[in-house]
């Protein structure tokens, strides 16, 4: 369980780095980014997966404010 919490923590991508992105970019902590977005593809697969895609596409061109 500890490794895995650790693969959680690591800011590198998994999949498409959405949610390590996320996290970057509004200053949240990566592993509770990736539970809560774990959480959401659960309970909803086809809306979490075709958000989730949508971000993979529109994250790299949004600016973080300054």
């Amino acid at each position: 369980m500890a490794s895995f919490v650790e693969r959680l923590k690591d800011p590198r991508t998994i999949v498409c780095g959405v949610t390590a992105a996320m996290a970057d970019k509004f200053e949240w902590s990566c592993l509770w980014t990736r539970v809560v977005c774990a959480v959401a593809i659960f309970c909803n697969p086809a809306m979490g997966l075709l958000v989730y895609f949508v971000l993979a596409l529109v994250l790299p061109k949004w600016q973080k404010p300054c």
